[in-house]
């Protein structure tokens, strides 16, 4: 933490200067306004101008597919405005489909999950990528929101998918995590370039927007391999995978109505899933109680999610 002393300015007025590299990132001259507010022994300066992170050049020459798409998804959430990916040749391996893919495709697979970006330049050894729409901090509420009544509906469709081995919905799962990925995306690049309105709590918006990622991947994993099972899923299994929505649709109540007794809820739901796969493990078919387990995963998120609930009330 860097220390200034405050310079007596008039007969009665005390002036601290602002660090330049500060003002240079939000091209902040004289004569420019300013908001300040007390937080305690704090003061903070803020704008409403964001992070100015205008251009940045990577070369991608040397990562795989998958690290292709999570390199442009990182820098457009951190707040780029002007991406360069040069690669020194045109392709590279997709793993999980043993397969060569162009570095162009999977430039454009993420951009498209990108709100706001698109691709304005493609040459053979480069990708330009650049964000088109003018972005506000207003906007954050409103898409959180939308991501979570997304993560809702995808684990409804996964759970009656998997009810009826109903393919179509099963293989709906992967374009709504897609959908669901860009509003998450969008989110955490909003609070990087703007924060939030209390600061304190910008870290703790940060890792729940990130859980949710992390919730719908698992359920699109879990999606994958329910199309590769080809079954419907037997009673037991799918009770406990009801009980798993039910703790997503708590959260999202949660989120939005702090209750202590929704968190009571949340962890007796918690532990009566745990029982019962406990309970069932000789009913339930090998992979089936496989899968479970997988999507037992959500339980976790969700218990860590919801300590981080509680301490925004704060």
């Amino acid at each position: 933490m860097e220390q200034r002393k405050l310079i007596q300015h008039g007969p009665s007025s005390l002036t601290l200067s602002l660090p330049s590299k500060w003002l240079k990132e939000r091209k902040l001259t004289k004569g420019d306004s300013l908001f300040v507010e007390e937080e305690g022994n704090k003061l903070i300066v803020s704008t409403k101008e964001s992070v100015k992170l205008d251009k940045i050049s990577v070369d991608i020459t040397e990562l795989d597919r998958t690290s292709t798409m999570l390199y442009v998804q990182s820098l457009y959430r951190f707040g780029f405005n002007e991406m360069e990916f040069k690669f020194r040749k045109s392709t590279t391996v997709h793993y999980r489909k043993n397969q060569n893919v162009n570095f162009s495709t999977a430039i454009h697979k993420m951009v498209n999950r990108c709100i706001g970006a698109e691709v304005v330049e493609q040459h053979e050894d480069k990708v330009i990528v650049k964000s088109i729409t003018k972005e506000a901090e207003e906007d954050f509420r409103i898409v959180l929101r939308r991501a979570f009544l997304l993560l809702k509906e995808v684990s409804f469709t996964y759970l009656e998918g998997v009810k009826n081995n109903n393919h179509s919905l099963i293989e709906s799962v992967e374009e709504m995590h897609d959908n669901i990925n860009k509003f998450v995306s969008y989110s955490l690049r909003l609070l990087n370039k703007y924060g939030y309105p209390d600061v304190r709590k910008t870290s703790f918006y940060c890792h729940i927007i990130a859980s949710i990622d992390k919730i719908v991947d698992v359920i699109k994993y879990s999606a994958r391999d329910a199309l590769k099972y080809d079954q419907k899923f037997n009673k037991s299994s799918v009770e406990i995978l009801e009980k798993i929505h039910v703790s997503i649709l708590l959260y999202y109540e949660l989120f939005y109505k702090f209750d202590f007794k929704k968190v009571n809820e949340l962890s007796q739901n918690r532990d009566h899933i745990k029982s019962l796969i406990v309970e069932n493990v000789k009913k339930m078919p090998t992979l089936e109680l496989i899968y479970v387990n997988n999507m037992k995963q959500i339980l976790e998120i969700i218990l860590d999610l919801t300590d981080f609930r509680m301490g925004l009330e704060h």
